[in-house]
Protein backbone atom coordinates (compact mmCIF):
# COMPACT_ATOMS: atom_id res chain seq x y z
CA UNK A 1 0.00 0.00 0.00
CA UNK A 2 1.21 3.58 -0.71
CA UNK A 3 1.82 5.56 1.97
CA UNK A 4 0.15 8.52 1.42
CA UNK A 5 -2.11 7.58 -1.86
CA UNK A 6 -4.35 10.48 -0.97
CA UNK A 7 -2.46 13.10 -2.99
CA UNK A 8 -1.71 10.17 -5.87
CA UNK A 9 -6.01 9.85 -6.23
CA UNK A 10 -6.86 13.36 -6.24
CA UNK A 11 -4.22 13.48 -9.56
CA UNK A 12 -5.69 10.79 -10.75
CA UNK A 13 -9.53 12.00 -10.42
CA UNK A 14 -7.76 15.01 -12.38
CA UNK A 15 -7.01 13.12 -15.21
CA UNK A 16 -3.35 11.99 -14.42
CA UNK A 17 -2.42 8.26 -15.96
CA UNK A 18 0.90 7.93 -14.18
CA UNK A 19 -0.67 8.65 -11.02
CA UNK A 20 -3.74 6.29 -11.79
CA UNK A 21 -1.15 4.21 -13.50
CA UNK A 22 0.70 3.75 -9.66
CA UNK A 23 -2.58 3.11 -8.13
CA UNK A 24 -2.97 0.26 -10.86
CA UNK A 25 0.42 -1.15 -9.65
CA UNK A 26 -0.02 -1.19 -6.21
CA UNK A 27 -3.13 -3.20 -6.22
CA UNK A 28 -3.14 -5.75 -9.50
CA UNK A 29 -1.83 -8.27 -7.57
CA UNK A 30 -4.22 -8.30 -4.56
CA UNK A 31 -7.17 -7.55 -7.25
CA UNK A 32 -5.87 -10.84 -9.67
CA UNK A 33 -5.82 -12.68 -6.67
CA UNK A 34 -9.51 -11.89 -5.77
CA UNK A 35 -10.54 -12.46 -9.55
CA UNK A 36 -8.34 -15.78 -10.10
CA UNK A 37 -10.30 -17.14 -6.56
CA UNK A 38 -13.47 -16.54 -8.80
CA UNK A 39 -12.84 -17.93 -12.02
CA UNK A 40 -10.25 -19.99 -11.81
CA UNK A 41 -9.21 -19.14 -15.20
CA UNK A 42 -5.67 -17.13 -15.36
CA UNK A 43 -6.63 -15.75 -19.33
CA UNK A 44 -9.93 -14.67 -17.82
CA UNK A 45 -9.09 -13.48 -14.63
CA UNK A 46 -6.35 -11.10 -16.21
CA UNK A 47 -9.07 -9.83 -18.62
CA UNK A 48 -11.03 -9.08 -15.74
CA UNK A 49 -8.98 -7.33 -14.18
CA UNK A 50 -8.09 -5.19 -17.02
CA UNK A 51 -11.90 -4.35 -17.06
CA UNK A 52 -12.41 -3.35 -13.82
CA UNK A 53 -9.44 -0.68 -14.21
CA UNK A 54 -11.28 0.36 -16.62
CA UNK A 55 -14.29 0.87 -14.77
CA UNK A 56 -12.71 1.93 -11.26
CA UNK A 57 -10.83 4.61 -13.64
CA UNK A 58 -14.07 6.09 -15.06
CA UNK A 59 -15.50 5.79 -11.37
CA UNK A 60 -13.19 7.96 -9.47
CA UNK A 61 -15.24 11.32 -9.43
CA UNK A 62 -17.71 8.85 -6.96
CA UNK A 63 -14.91 7.43 -4.83
CA UNK A 64 -15.10 9.23 -1.53
CA UNK A 65 -12.47 9.86 1.27
CA UNK A 66 -14.23 8.07 3.72
CA UNK A 67 -13.51 4.70 2.49
CA UNK A 68 -10.00 3.12 2.08
CA UNK A 69 -9.51 3.13 -2.34
CA UNK A 70 -8.81 -0.80 -2.24
CA UNK A 71 -12.44 -1.32 -0.26
CA UNK A 72 -13.76 0.84 -2.89
CA UNK A 73 -11.77 -0.97 -5.86
CA UNK A 74 -12.49 -4.35 -4.53
CA UNK A 75 -16.69 -3.29 -4.31
CA UNK A 76 -15.99 -2.82 -8.07
CA UNK A 77 -14.44 -5.93 -8.86
CA UNK A 78 -16.63 -7.88 -6.43
CA UNK A 79 -19.72 -6.67 -8.38
CA UNK A 80 -17.74 -7.10 -11.75
CA UNK A 81 -17.35 -10.56 -10.73
CA UNK A 82 -20.59 -11.43 -9.79
CA UNK A 83 -22.09 -9.82 -12.96
CA UNK A 84 -19.88 -12.43 -14.89
CA UNK A 85 -20.21 -15.42 -12.74
CA UNK A 86 -24.32 -14.32 -13.52
CA UNK A 87 -23.88 -14.21 -16.96
CA UNK A 88 -22.02 -17.50 -17.27
CA UNK A 89 -24.37 -18.98 -14.81
CA UNK A 90 -27.49 -17.73 -16.89
CA UNK A 91 -25.93 -19.16 -20.39
CA UNK A 92 -25.26 -22.68 -18.77
CA UNK A 93 -28.62 -23.42 -17.77
CA UNK A 94 -30.46 -22.25 -20.33
CA UNK A 95 -30.58 -23.92 -23.65
CA UNK A 96 -32.78 -21.39 -25.67
CA UNK A 97 -30.40 -18.42 -25.17
CA UNK A 98 -28.28 -17.94 -27.83
CA UNK A 99 -24.10 -19.13 -27.06
CA UNK A 100 -21.87 -15.79 -26.94
CA UNK A 101 -17.79 -16.36 -26.27
CA UNK A 102 -17.87 -15.85 -22.81
CA UNK A 103 -20.02 -19.39 -22.48
CA UNK A 104 -17.36 -21.16 -23.87
CA UNK A 105 -15.31 -20.49 -20.92
CA UNK A 106 -14.13 -23.10 -18.46
CA UNK A 107 -13.22 -23.08 -15.07
CA UNK A 108 -9.73 -24.78 -15.06
CA UNK A 109 -8.98 -26.32 -11.05
CA UNK A 110 -4.92 -25.85 -11.19
CA UNK A 111 -4.17 -24.82 -7.85
CA UNK A 112 -3.06 -27.39 -4.82
CA UNK A 113 -4.62 -28.80 -1.96
CA UNK A 114 -4.60 -26.60 0.94
CA UNK A 115 -2.08 -28.03 4.00
CA UNK A 116 -2.73 -25.57 7.28
CA UNK A 117 -4.12 -26.89 10.20
CA UNK A 118 -4.52 -23.79 11.90
CA UNK A 119 -7.72 -22.75 12.13
CA UNK A 120 -7.74 -18.99 12.51
CA UNK A 121 -5.46 -18.60 8.99
CA UNK A 122 -7.18 -18.09 6.05
CA UNK A 123 -7.99 -21.47 3.08
CA UNK A 124 -5.23 -21.69 1.00
CA UNK A 125 -6.79 -22.26 -2.73
CA UNK A 126 -6.84 -25.65 -4.16
CA UNK A 127 -7.97 -28.07 -6.86
CA UNK A 128 -10.62 -29.55 -4.29
CA UNK A 129 -11.98 -26.19 -2.76
CA UNK A 130 -11.80 -24.82 -6.58
CA UNK A 131 -14.08 -27.64 -7.98
CA UNK A 132 -16.36 -27.18 -4.32
CA UNK A 133 -16.75 -23.18 -4.36
CA UNK A 134 -17.96 -23.82 -8.24
CA UNK A 135 -21.22 -25.19 -7.83
CA UNK A 136 -22.05 -22.36 -5.05
CA UNK A 137 -23.86 -19.32 -5.98
CA UNK A 138 -22.27 -16.50 -6.71
CA UNK A 139 -22.76 -14.28 -3.90
CA UNK A 140 -21.41 -17.49 -1.77
CA UNK A 141 -18.43 -18.09 -4.01
CA UNK A 142 -17.68 -14.40 -3.27
CA UNK A 143 -18.03 -13.93 0.37
CA UNK A 144 -16.48 -16.92 0.97
CA UNK A 145 -13.27 -16.11 -1.39
CA UNK A 146 -13.14 -12.46 0.10
CA UNK A 147 -13.33 -13.95 3.70
CA UNK A 148 -11.34 -17.43 4.00
CA UNK A 149 -9.17 -17.08 0.36
CA UNK A 150 -8.14 -13.14 0.54
CA UNK A 151 -8.53 -13.18 4.43
CA UNK A 152 -10.83 -9.89 4.81
CA UNK A 153 -12.42 -8.85 7.92
CA UNK A 154 -16.17 -8.95 8.92
CA UNK A 155 -15.69 -5.09 8.74
CA UNK A 156 -14.13 -5.02 5.14
CA UNK A 157 -16.70 -7.33 3.70
CA UNK A 158 -19.62 -5.20 5.51
CA UNK A 159 -18.11 -2.07 3.74
CA UNK A 160 -17.28 -4.00 0.28
CA UNK A 161 -20.54 -5.58 0.23
CA UNK A 162 -22.72 -2.58 0.89
CA UNK A 163 -24.40 -4.10 4.04
CA UNK A 164 -24.92 -4.58 7.97
CA UNK A 165 -22.31 -6.46 9.76
CA UNK A 166 -25.23 -9.07 10.80
CA UNK A 167 -25.74 -9.67 7.31
CA UNK A 168 -22.34 -10.41 6.35
CA UNK A 169 -22.13 -12.93 9.22
CA UNK A 170 -25.58 -14.29 8.05
CA UNK A 171 -24.65 -14.76 4.35
CA UNK A 172 -21.14 -16.56 5.32
CA UNK A 173 -23.00 -19.07 7.38
CA UNK A 174 -24.85 -19.90 4.80
CA UNK A 175 -21.89 -20.23 2.28
CA UNK A 176 -20.40 -21.98 4.42
CA UNK A 177 -23.02 -24.50 4.85
CA UNK A 178 -23.69 -24.92 0.95
CA UNK A 179 -19.57 -25.68 0.66
CA UNK A 180 -20.06 -27.97 3.65
CA UNK A 181 -23.08 -30.22 2.09
CA UNK A 182 -21.05 -29.57 -1.17
CA UNK A 183 -17.91 -31.28 0.19
CA UNK A 184 -20.43 -34.22 2.14
CA UNK A 185 -22.31 -34.66 -1.33
CA UNK A 186 -19.07 -35.35 -3.21
CA UNK A 187 -16.99 -37.32 -0.59
CA UNK A 188 -19.18 -38.54 1.88
CA UNK A 189 -20.04 -37.31 5.79
CA UNK A 190 -17.34 -35.29 7.25
CA UNK A 191 -15.21 -36.52 10.18
CA UNK A 192 -15.24 -34.65 13.32
CA UNK A 193 -11.82 -33.79 14.37
CA UNK A 194 -10.09 -35.00 17.06
CA UNK A 195 -11.58 -33.80 20.52
CA UNK A 196 -14.45 -31.93 18.77
CA UNK A 197 -17.56 -33.20 19.77
CA UNK A 198 -20.16 -33.57 16.39
CA UNK A 199 -19.88 -34.26 13.39
CA UNK A 200 -20.05 -30.38 12.26
CA UNK A 201 -16.58 -28.71 11.74
CA UNK A 202 -15.70 -25.27 11.38
CA UNK A 203 -15.23 -23.83 8.02
CA UNK A 204 -11.29 -23.51 7.98
CA UNK A 205 -10.97 -27.54 7.83
CA UNK A 206 -14.27 -28.71 5.79
CA UNK A 207 -11.29 -28.91 3.06
CA UNK A 208 -8.97 -30.76 5.25
CA UNK A 209 -10.71 -33.42 6.73
CA UNK A 210 -10.60 -35.99 3.24
CA UNK A 211 -8.83 -38.46 4.57
CA UNK A 212 -5.58 -38.75 2.65
CA UNK A 213 -4.23 -42.05 0.53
Amino acid sequence: MIADEKPLIARARQGDKDAFRRLVETYQDRLFGLVFSMTQNRELAEDLVQEIFVKAYFALSSFGSQSAFYTWLYRIASNHCLDHLRKKRAHQVSIDRPVGNDSDMTFENTLEAPASDNPDSPLEASSEAAALLDVLDPEQKLILSLRELEGHSYEDLAEMLQCPLNTVKSRLNRAREALKQAYEKKYGPLRPSPGEAGNIPNDKIVLESREKP
